[in-house]
């Protein structure tokens, strides 16, 4: 290849390394520069992103303490079962109905709920708390803006 390359007129040698110069350009640009630009602006995106939902968080834990869903709060006392004081908590949120409540033996239920608004709905799960109720699991699918479809299970500790 030396040999080849010394048998070129200097016109033709200068246009062999600025041919060369210019892949390495690219190859650099493709293979470095490229790769990394496309990861900082992504993780940018990711960072701002996270950054969204925490505050989202913090927000909803605001609402949840002054609900009174903090630590050292009296537990309201109710005779009714644990199915129909989430279906009177649903009504009183303006939420409308589950498309089932269900018990699930002495101190528990079954709900299902679909297109039900999501800011609505965790209040409501707050407030179960303060009962002595909890979920035991659940099954969140988001729907359409706001939205979710949601399967939970609830039991009286």
């Amino acid at each position: 290849m030396k040999e080849w390359y010394l048998r070129q007129s200097s016109q033709d040698r200068i246009i062999v390394i600025c041919v060369a110069a210019l892949s390495v350009v690219g190859l650099l640009y493709a293979f470095v520069w490229y790769p990394i630009n496309t990861g900082l602006d992504n993780n940018r995106t990711l960072l701002v992103s996270k950054q969204q939902t925490l505050a989202k968080v913090q927000s909803g834990a605001a609402q949840l303490r002054a609900l009174g869903g903090g630590t050292g709060t009296q537990l309201k006392q109710t005779n009714k079962a644990p199915f129909q004081l989430i279906d009177e908590l649903i009504r009183n949120a303006g939420i409308k109905q589950p498309e089932r409540i269900d018990p699930s033996g002495n101190n528990g239920a079954r709900v299902q709920m679909n297109e039900v608004e999501f800011d609505k709905l965790v209040p409501v799960l707050a407030q179960l708390e303060l009962y002595g109720i909890s979920i035991k699991t659940m099954n969140i699918t988001r729907k359409n803006e706001g939205t979710v479809t949601v399967r939970f299970n609830i039991e009286k500790s």
